[in-house]
Order: C-alpha cells, then sequence, then structure tokens
C-alpha cells in the first residue's frame, strides 16, 4: 500500500514538474502568437489595399530592434488626435485595418500602428521587457514629429495591447494625453489560472487567493492591475460582456482599481461585444463613446478650429443644400445610423490617381449608395412591386451622378437634339412640298387634318430643348425654328407670336439676327 501511495505521489510529482518545465520553455508561445494558424507572418493586405493614405515607418528600439509601423492619416494635414494603437496578441497589425478604417472615418484622426518584435516585418522575438521598449520607441517617434498635434496623442490598446498601453502611459504622463482599454487583462498571472485551472492556486496577481509560490516562472507577468492606479491621465475602459477569452471581471477590477486614484475614469459596458468584435457589436455607442472621451479630454486647441481646406490634398465632400445650392466641404462627423452604410470608395483617398479616374470611381459608389439608400426606405415604407418599379422609373429619368462627373449627360443632349434637328428639317421639307410654310412655326397648333402627321412629330420633337431657356419641347405651346442656326424657340421666349409667324419667310433667332454679315 505504502509503495502505490508512493508511485502516485511521484507520478504526480513528475507530471507537475513536467508540466513546469514546458510552462518554463514555452510561455512565450502562448502569450504572443505571432503568426495564425494556417497563416503566415508577412501581412495579407496594406492599408493602400482600402484606399488609406499611409507611409510605412522603420524605427530601432532602444535595444537595436528594428520595428515596422504604418502610420494612416485622415488627410495629409490633420491635426486631429493621434491614436497609438495596440492590438492584441495574435496576428498582426494587417488584420486589424477593417476596423481602422473605420476608427479613421468615425473619429477623423490619424492611427499609428506598431508591430511587435517578432510580429509581421518586425525583426526580434516577444517579450514584456522587449515590447515595452518598442512601445516607447513608437512613442517618441510620434513625439517628434512636426506634421501632427503632438498635445493630442492617445494610447489605445486591447487585450495584451491595454498592458502595453497602460504601462506606456504610466511611464510618459507629459506625453500621453489619454488613454482607452478594451477587454484587457488584470495580468497574465491571473490569466494563467484562467486558461489552465489547476494552475490558479499556485499563479496569480497580488489580489488573487492562494499561496502563489510559482510566480517566479512567469517572465512576462503583465500585471497591468499593478499599473493602472498609477495612470494620471483620462481613461476609458470599453468592455465586453460576452468575452469569452478575458472575463468581464478583470475589466471591472481594473475599473475599481484606477478609480481610486483617478477621478478622470470612465467605464462602458457592451452586452453583445466578444473579446475582438466588441467594436463592431457596439456599433455606433462604441464609436460615440469614444468620440465623446476624446471632445471631453484631448481637445482640438482653438487656433485649429479653422484650417483652410485643401481641395488637392485633403478627403472633402461635396453636399447638396436645400436651398439647391452645393457646398465643397470635408466629411461629415457620420451618417446616420439607420440608414445603410456608404459604400466603400465615398470617401477613399485620392491616393495619386487622376482626378477623373478617382472622380468617376466615387460617382459609381455614390450612386450605388443612393439606391441603396431609396429602396432602403421603400422597404420601411412597405412599398410593393408597383411602388418599387414607380420609384425606380422616377430614379432612372433623373442622370446619375457618374453621368454627370463624367459628361455622359451632356453628350447624351447634344446627340438628342442632333437627332431632333435633324428629324425637324425632314418634317419642314415634306410640309413646304405640301405647300405649308406654317408648319416649321406654329408646332403647337397643327390643323385637324394633319393630326397623324402632328403625333409623329410630338415623338420626334419630345426630347427638343428651348435654345433661349433650355426647356423641354410642349405640345401645347407655341413654337419656332430658326432657319439659319436650325433651332427651335418658344414663341414667347423670342416674342413671336402665331399671328406675326404667318408673315415670316425666314425666321432668325435673335443669336443669328446680331451676327454680322461676313465680307
Amino acid at each position: 500500500m505504502v509503495s502505490y501511495v508512493s508511485a502516485l505521489l511521484y507520478g504526480v510529482g513528475g507530471i507537475v514538474m513536467a508540466g513546469m518545465a514546458l510552462l518554463v520553455a514555452f510561455q512565450e508561445r502562448l502569450v504572443y502568437v505571432p503568426v495564425l494558424p494556417g497563416l503566415t507572418k508577412s501581412y495579407s493586405i496594406t492599408p493602400a489595399r482600402l484606399r488609406l493614405l499611409y507611409e510605412d515607418v522603420w524605427l530601432r528600439s532602444s535595444d537595436g530592434v528594428r520595428l515596422h509601423c504604418w502610420f494612416i492619416k485622415f488627410f495629409p494635414e490633420c491635426r486631429g488626435p493621434t491614436i497609438l494603437f495596440f492590438q492584441e496578441n495574435a496576428g498582426n497589425i494587417a488584420h486589424r485595418l477593417e476596423m481602422i478604417r473605420i476608427m479613421i472615418q468615425r473619429l477623423h484622426c490619424n492611427v499609428f500602428m506598431l508591430s511587435y518584435r517578432g510580429y509581421g516585418a518586425s525583426d526580434g522575438y516577444p517579450s514584456q521587457h522587449g515590447i515595452t521598449k518598442d512601445a516607447q520607441a513608437a512613442l517618441d517617434h510620434l513625439s517628434q514629429r512636426t506634421d501632427i498635434d503632438t498635445s493630442r496623442i492617445v494610447v489605445f490598446g486591447r487585450s495584451l495591447g491595454g498592458a502595453v498601453g497602460a504601462l506606456l502611459a504610466k511611464n510618459n504622463p507629459d506625453k500621453v494625453a489619454g488613454l482607452i482599454l478594451e477587454n484587457t487583462f488584470t495580468s497574465i498571472l491571473d490569466m494563467t489560472g484562467v486558461l489552465l485551472p489547476f494552475l490558479k492556486w499556485f499563479i496569480g496577481s497580488s489580489c488573487s487567493k492562494g499561496p502563489k509560490i510559482l510566480n517566479f516562472l512567469i517572465r512576462s507577468p503583465w500585471s497591468t492591475i499593478d499599473v493602472i492606479s498609477q495612470v494620471k491621465q483620462p481613461i476609458v475602459f470599453l468592455s465586453g460582456l460576452q468575452d469569452e477569452m478575458v472575463p468581464p471581471s478583470h475589466m471591472e477590477m481594473l475599473y475599481a482599481k484606477a478609480a481610486a486614484h483617478n477621478k478622470e475614469c470612465i467605464f462602458v459596458e457592451f452586452p453583445t461585444g466578444m473579446h475582438m468584435d466588441t467594436w463592431l457589436a457596439g456599433g455606433d455607442h462604441y464609436w460615440r463613446t469614444i468620440q465623446q472621451f476624446l471632445d471631453k479630454d484631448v481637445p482640438e486647441k482653438k487656433e485649429n478650429e479653422s484650417h483652410h481646406i485643401d481641395r488637392e490634398k485633403e478627403n472633402v465632400c461635396l453636399y447638396g443644400l436645400p436651398n439647391e445650392q452645393w457646398e465643397v466641404n470635408l466629411p461629415a462627423e457620420e451618417v446616420p445610423p439607420e440608414l445603410p452604410e456608404p459604400a466603400l470608395g465615398i470617401n477613399f483617398a485620392r491616393d495619386g490617381m487622376q482626378e477623373k479616374d478617382w472622380l468617376s470611381l466615387v460617382a459609381v459608389h455614390s450612386d450605388a449608395w443612393l439606391f441603396a439608400v431609396a429602396f432602403y426606405f421603400g422597404a420601411r415604407f412597405g412599398f410593393d412591386k408597383a411602388d418599387r418599379k414607380r420609384l425606380f422609373t422616377m430614379i432612372n429619368d433623373l442622370p446619375t451622378i457618374f453621368e454627370v462627373v463624367t459628361g455622359t449627360v451632356k453628350k447624351q443632349l447634344k446627340e438628342k437634339s442632333s437627332v431632333s434637328n435633324h428629324s425637324s428639317n425632314k418634317s419642314k421639307s415634306g410640309l413646304k412640298g405640301q405647300g405649308s410654310d406654317t408648319g416649321k412655326y406654329v408646332k403647337g397648333q397643327p390643323k385637324d387634318d394633319d393630326e397623324g402627321l402632328v403625333e409623329e412629330d410630338e415623338e420626334e420633337h419630345g426630347d427638343t430643348l428651348c435654345g433661349a431657356c433650355g426647356e423641354n419641347y410642349a405640345a401645347d405651346e407655341f413654337w419656332i425654328c430658326c432657319d439659319i442656326c436650325e433651332k427651335w424657340f418658344h414663341g414667347k421666349c423670342v416674342k413671336i407670336t402665331p399671328a406675326r409667324a404667318e408673315h415670316i419667310k425666314q425666321y432668325k433667332c435673335p443669336s443669328c439676327s446680331n451676327k454680322r454679315a461676313r465680307p
């Protein structure tokens, strides 16, 4: 019996020792996951793929490791907030670009994305000591730039990035204006107990229970719970209550610890937010929370409130106003949440494209979005098949933005006018051949025995425009055609009545009458 118990104890001891050995040897691979399963270390896309205005930035950390970063700007001279973004532990910065694209559009900010050592195109191997140096190198770089407002640098960190950001904000109270934490853990020590429950009695932070005799084995503790109370800048905590990786209670503990020492703390919960998609699940509420935080705690300087819009460099929008005037201005803060999201492309940067090609592409996406909005409200108002057909017909009667931008509308009108005038010449010749000189003048007052011809004439001239006022032809109006330029005019526009037209052998419009005869 004794030998059996001894064997059992030796076996358990052996398993524990093997587990400790694996923990010591491979803990970095558990904490840091630069490459997601099935993917490569390289970037799957770049900001250029999403039409974002960016630059590649290469830095050297204080220990000489070469780091890669992307600096993405809202527009070239943007002096709005600059967000220093720290990602989660898995994947690389390319996997966050879709979220960053929406962040820039909604917050009108610049975003600096650091690729930790060992991640993406950066050299080296990840560790807490090394990543801390990487974050400091990124902040120092931003602080030295002259093309941004260095007083409005805000640190944003999600999960592992929150631990990185909290430590950076604590160490740089004069360089960081605010801190945003999303779904961040209290410490890796506590997360070890979450992921490996049998170790929670041996490994944990200072606020957890148990002897914690194995804490010395953890080389990257990332003890945010011990750092957060020393952060003096304003902090906003964004917590997804459906987080499947980090228990939401970790965010609550971080907030409680921070709020005890810092009065400028905000805690916001998102009921359907998970670890990676809180920004998506939170929707408009998520972005409004951050925008209000930036407006309150990282305000724009008064001297920057109004600045000249350089239409060749900045992203601007064309607005149609209720008074039928047009205005070019910076993009509005947000599209009303009840409308379909604008198609990618309405606000994308020109990024070296030819102006004509860029405007054409923006116009196509704008047309698509306007169609979506029209039929969205059609569905909301309960349109049936007939209503939808009528709506489409009404839209189709108007030129598209693409046709206006590319000049297709003018070309079509010119061709129709040419065909119409050509047809009118044939009609005039036919009428004159029948001995009727008045046919070319009185389009709106035909004789009864010419009804068939008049109906054909109305079809031919339905798209004819008045040479004076530009309005369309109408069957109940008197029109007259110039024998020189062969343009049609409303009688009232050129002050010709049907009675007077009866006595005119050759009519010249005001424009042709004013032309001097050539020698």
